[in-house]
């Protein structure tokens, strides 16, 4: 049973991997495959069940993007909110239930997050709503170490998102028992400092909470104390059983347990990880109940079916992952510290989790053992029980309850601000680059391989694999980011880095600097610019770039900055193995896309040519002044648009690679077909970022050679390719 648990959970999780979604025809006979192969074959059938399921849910979930008009006018949309996220900047976002959009009843419905801007307060959650909308498939920016947003809302259940551009209806909830209860709450605690604490605490309502928090919580590796799951489930079951055991009546504790654990859930919403958690107790408690004992592998594996069988995109949601290899690392440590005491048993839960969270989240807090080491009985056998019994007093009278939030106040107060201090103080979150994740992961797996048979032959394969990775790289390489709509070019040699442009920054408090630019920064083991080269003032290439000075050192701030070189043609630099040179504008201007900063960079043999925004004006010009502009690598002019890029540029550049850096279906149509077509004609490769994700060319000889693969990753990134194909042939999204 065990193993066909396993396999059916990997084949589910097959997903992650997949390069595109393939055709909804493959599910019958490899169904039939795997129902004949269920008892000769367990693991093979475990597999093929979950990769036809997981196969199967897409495509029904999806089927709704076929319908005419999704992503490419306003439609009318009606459904109900689900959940409300609001945020710092005055905006929410909504996550809504679709039941009929333009009419038409859809079945599964759909989940969709959509944007609430202006001064009226934004819906409720349950609240009925029918609006206009713009909606559109999400498309992820690929780069390596960023985000991945199209992973993460498939984890949440939703297929689109959007903007309400104007509210038809708006049918407010009754307002439930939960909402009641917390009304109380915020009665209870108002003018109380903790109040945002304890709000997430016990309703997990986490919407109060600022960024400074988040960024506290990470950096101490305590976040799972305020995302109620195993940890609080588990100890209100407890206490519940423990009461329940003094009277002397197994069966009662038992229910008491169950009737705890799931209050608690139903008071913080049951969200996901509160659903899991109280899913895998429903099991334990149904097995004692039973008088059945089975073995705490078999459990987990059995919940973690059970939620796959539910919702099988939760396998793209980094939470469940986390969650299982936290339950998981529990039960390998109970059995192998037996009675060794609690104290080591959390000390090595925290060692076990570390490369975990190392992977999931690029770094690692060396706080977060000790912290937990604390935090964890302090929550667990004071804090969280005075909130309960501030919970439980509320159904009496939010004043019977007061006197009891006022001491959790009194003691948040402080405990929080200590922690805020410390993360400030000692900065213990560690961004860990490529190189050092490779380095932990060696490290841990040696001591576990030399147990296994053979165990020489792969300690000689594993240093086989340290020694290429320790070879010197290329002497030089070219990253041209997928920063949307914009443009973000990074060069370096080494360790040394040149930095062209900075992508855009939105109302929203999004920004590339953030989202793109920094993490690839931390994972190249990047902290400092030797030169940052604006090219000109529009947002789309500038709207970071003061920013990033404050997030690293850069030695010389090149083009248009406040305080910095202006750029000049004549300008030439040497940078290490490279020649810099300035080839436009002739006249420092900075303002209008044909002042942008023409850099040349030459090894002498392999060069990169890289334009800004220049017009056919810029273009000429540089012609007229005949300056050697061939280069083997050109970044398209105006990201391609047809201003730019005349014939006569692109024969006197001859290039074999030309990148257009343009947004995924852009509304202005880059790449303009006409320019395209004059680049093929030309004979050059071309690739676009918003198409393909980061594109990285090394130097190689007398020529530049692409790094990775012409398709962006993972099938999720690209919803709209699959839109595009109807979903029915198995095609690379190229």
């Amino acid at each position: 049973m065990d193993k066909r648990l396993f396999f059916f959970c990997a084949g589910v999780s097959s997903t992650l991997l997949w390069p595109w979604l393939p055709a909804r025809d493959a599910w019958l006979p490899l169904a039939i495959i795997g129902v004949i192969c269920w008892h000769s074959r367990p693991a093979l059938a475990g597999w093929l069940l979950g990769f036809v399921w997981v196969l199967c849910v897409s495509h029904w979930q999806l089927a709704w993007l076929q319908l005419p008009g999704v992503g490419e006018r306003s439609q009318i949309i009606m459904g109900s909110v689900v959940e409300v996220q609001p945020r710092h900047d005055g905006t929410s976002r909504l996550i809504v239930g679709l039941t009929h959009l333009d009419g038409q009843a859809l079945l599964p419905a759909p989940r969709v997050l959509l944007s609430w801007y202006g001064s009226a307060p934004a819906p409720s959650r349950g609240d009925g709503l029918s609006a206009v909308t713009h909606l559109y498939v999400p498309h992820a920016l690929s780069n390596p170490g960023s985000f991945n947003s199209a992973r993460w809302l498939l984890g949440q259940g939703i297929t689109a998102r959007g903007y309400l551009t104007g509210t038809l209806t708006h049918q407010p909830a009754a307002i439930g028992a939960r909402d009641r209860l917390l009304a109380r709450f915020d009665k209870a605690t108002q003018g109380l400092s903790a109040r945002p604490w304890l709000r997430a605490l016990s309703f997990g309502e986490r919407g109060e909470l600022r960024p400074s928090d988040w960024n506290m919580l990470r950096d101490l590796g305590v976040s799972h104390l305020f995302a109620i799951s195993g940890l609080h489930i588990g100890l209100v079951a407890g206490l519940g059983w423990l009461a329940a055991r003094w009277c002397g009546h197994t069966t009662a504790g038992l229910l008491v347990a169950l009737m705890l654990a799931t209050g608690y859930a139903w008071l913080a919403g049951f969200g996901v990880a509160t659903q899991r958690a109280l899913l895998m107790l429903v099991i334990w408690l149904g097995l004692m109940a039973w008088g059945r004992l089975w073995s705490g592998r078999r459990i987990l594996l059995l919940t973690m079916t059970l939620l796959l069988l539910v919702n099988p995109w939760l396998a793209l949601n980094q939470g469940f992952w986390l969650s299982a290899g936290a339950v998981a690392a529990l039960l390998l440590l109970a059995a192998g510290l037996r009675r060794q005491g609690l104290f080591r048993l959390q000390i090595g839960l925290g060692l076990v989790l570390l490369p975990l969270v190392m992977g999931l989240f690029g770094g690692l807090s060396w706080l977060s053992v000790p912290v937990n080491v604390v935090l964890i009985p302090l929550f667990s056998l004071l804090l969280i029980p005075l909130l309960l019994l501030g919970c439980g007093l509320l159904l009496l009278s939010p004043v019977v309850a007061a006197p009891v939030f006022g001491v959790l106040n009194g003691l948040f107060g402080p405990l929080m601000g200590g922690l805020h201090w410390l993360a400030a103080q000692a900065s213990p979150w560690m961004v860990l680059p490529a190189f050092a994740q490779a380095v932990v992961w060696l490290a841990l797996l040696l001591p576990l391989l030399a147990l296994l048979p053979q165990a020489r032959s792969l300690g000689l394969a594993l240093g086989w694999l340290a020694l290429l990775w320790l070879w010197p790289g290329p002497a030089w390489q070219v990253r041209v980011l997928d920063v949307g709509q914009g443009l973000s070019v990074l060069v370096t040699q080494g360790q040394r880095a040149l930095l062209y442009d900075t992508g855009n920054r939105f109302r929203s408090g999004f920004n590339m600097a953030d989202g793109v630019i920094l993490p690839l920064f931390h994972r190249l083991g990047i902290d400092a610019l030797d030169y940052l080269v604006i090219s000109h003032d529009d947002s789309d290439h500038s709207a970071n770039r003061d920013y990033l000075a404050t997030q690293m050192p850069v030695r010389h701030r090149w083009g248009a900055w406040p305080r910095g070189m202006p750029c000049r043609a004549g300008q030439q630099r040497q940078w290490g193995r490279l020649t810099l040179r300035m080839l436009w504008p002739v006249t420092p201007g900075g303002h209008r896309n044909n002042d942008s900063c023409v850099l040349h960079i030459s090894d002498g043999v392999l060069s990169v040519l890289l334009t800004g925004d220049i017009e056919q004006a810029a273009e000429h010009g540089l012609l007229a002044r005949r300056v050697p502009l061939k280069a083997q690598l050109l970044l398209s002019p105006h990201h391609g648009s047809r201003s730019s890029s005349h014939q006569g540029f692109i024969t006197a550049v001859a290039p074999d690679w030309v990148v257009h850096t343009a947004g995924f279906a852009n509304r202005w149509g880059f790449p303009a077909p006409e320019v395209v077509a004059r680049y093929r004609q030309a004979g050059v490769t071309q690739v676009v970022t918003g198409e393909q994700g980061l594109i990285h060319l090394v130097a190689n000889g007398p020529s530049w050679r692409r790094v990775g693969h012409d398709r962006p990753g993972p099938w999720y990134h690209r919803l709209a390719a699959w839109r595009e194909t109807g979903g029915i042939q198995p095609k690379p999204l190229e």
